[in-house]
């Protein structure tokens, strides 16, 4: 076979269920100067045996055996026995539409693109349908002004950290990964971040691909990132990487909000999806990890808005107290809850849980609830009084937008 101008790299790991239906769509590719590099990453399961099969009937397949050592070792691997001028990058439980490859080589040429990003269809396995209400997946961050033509990073400041990170949505010129010295961060999940950024902030030609030509499948039973488990510590490692890779840009500066707020997003939405028991773990890895403890790097000064939620939350975190947080975000939804009992409708109490609505006239006479001198009042047959104190202040504060 002729020098391929595509190396297509999919790491397989224990999804003989899922690998078949990848592989199809792959090789189905309108364009066929592609070579299909499979890692095997230790499989248990039969999945060896299914790329075995379709190696035989396709001579553009080559497996590369080597031990379990997760997702970013196996991509690197197929990095080291890539020959294509472009890379591309799918995980075996997802498919690509038959035209990707096409698509976004075309896209590459005519732009001279080092990165290509298409959209993104998620599917989600539990509800077994396609879900494209995520911009950062759709590419809806990007305005019609992006298309068709290449762009750097500089554009791209404002929204810089909602650019999609994922391996899988993207073609990258092979020459650029070498001259970045890029690769996964070997032992680490939530891999693709440093990847991306090593290499985005490197070159001026990024193009986009507005059709949706990738199939991201979420919520699969035995994923790491449903699991919850200790793996999720992995998100500090990445982000400290992430940080290196930004802190000495020239306009660092500019993009640094937009950093932090992102990131704090990113800290606490893991440590609440984290298994309890190594929520202390995380709380302490945290604390002691230097360079993300610096209050230069998140400075209270800096929080705006809705931000405000999360950076309280992972302020709490920091303190290495874990009940103390879950104390802290009790009290705050707590408050939530109350102030929509009261105001949500007039005259009317109105509560609800999960899909049942419960409205309750208001009646002195039987119960009440007021807001007065910062405290909250509660009276019950009017002979139960009790309040609680409560800035009502303090909520607005952290309730307001960007």
């Amino acid at each position: 076979m002729k020098d391929p101008k595509i190396s297509v790299i999919v790491p397989v790991y224990n999804v003989e269920k899922y690998v078949s239906k990848c592989l199809d769509t792959i090789i189905g590719q309108t364009y066929g100067n592609i070579e299909i590099i499979c890692v095997n990453d230790g499989s248990t399961d039969g999945s060896r045996r299914i790329l075995e099969e379709y190696s035989k009937r396709d001579s553009r397949i080559k497996i590369v055996d080597k031990k379990n050592g997760g997702l970013s070792s196996a991509r690197n691997a197929g990095l080291k026995v890539a020959r294509g001028e472009y890379i591309s990058f799918i995980d075996s439980d997802d498919w690509v539409d038959k035209t990707m490859i096409e698509r976004m080589y075309r896209n590459a040429q005519e732009n001279d693109s080092d990165i290509v990003i298409c959209a993104v269809h998620q599917y989600d396995e539990t509800k077994q349908k396609i879900d494209d209400t995520n911009p950062y997946y759709t590419l809806g961050y990007f305005g019609r002004e992006f298309d068709n033509r290449a762009f750097s990073y500089e554009e791209t400041k404002p929204f810089i950290m909602d650019v999609c990170v994922m391996a899988w949505n993207k073609l990258y010129r092979r020459r650029l990964i070498d001259e970045c010295g890029a690769e996964f961060p070997d032992g680490l999940i939530f891999e693709d971040g440093p990847f991306f950024f090593s290499i985005y902030f490197r070159t001026k030609r990024v193009s986009i691909e507005r059709e949706y030509l990738y199939y991201y499948r979420i919520n699969r039973k035995g994923s790491i990132i449903v699991k919850g488990g200790k793996q999720f510590l992995d998100i500090i490692d990445v982000v400290e990487l992430m940080y290196n890779s930004i802190k000495n840009l020239p306009d660092y500066k500019d993009i640094e909000y937009t950093f932090f707020r992102k990131k704090v997003e990113d800290f606490v939405f893991r440590f609440e999806h984290l298994n309890s028991k190594y929520r202390s773990q995380f709380a302490k890895k945290l604390k002691n990890k230097s360079s993300l403890a610096n209050p230069e790097l998140f400075p209270p000064s800096a929080v705006k808005g809705k931000l405000r939620y999360n950076y309280f939350l992972f302020s709490n975190i920091k303190t290495g107290s874990v009940f103390y947080y879950d104390l802290q975000k009790f009290k705050l939804n707590f408050m939530y809850k109350i102030m929509e009992i009261m105001y949500k409708e007039e005259g009317v109490y109105y509560l609800k849980y999960k899909q049942i609505i419960l409205k309750l006239k208001k009646s002195p006479n039987i119960f009440d609830i007021y807001y007065s001198n910062d405290n909250l009042h509660v009276i019950i047959m009017k002979k139960i009084k009790f309040k609680i104190p409560f800035k009502y202040s303090k909520l607005e504060k952290f309730n307001e937008d960007d």
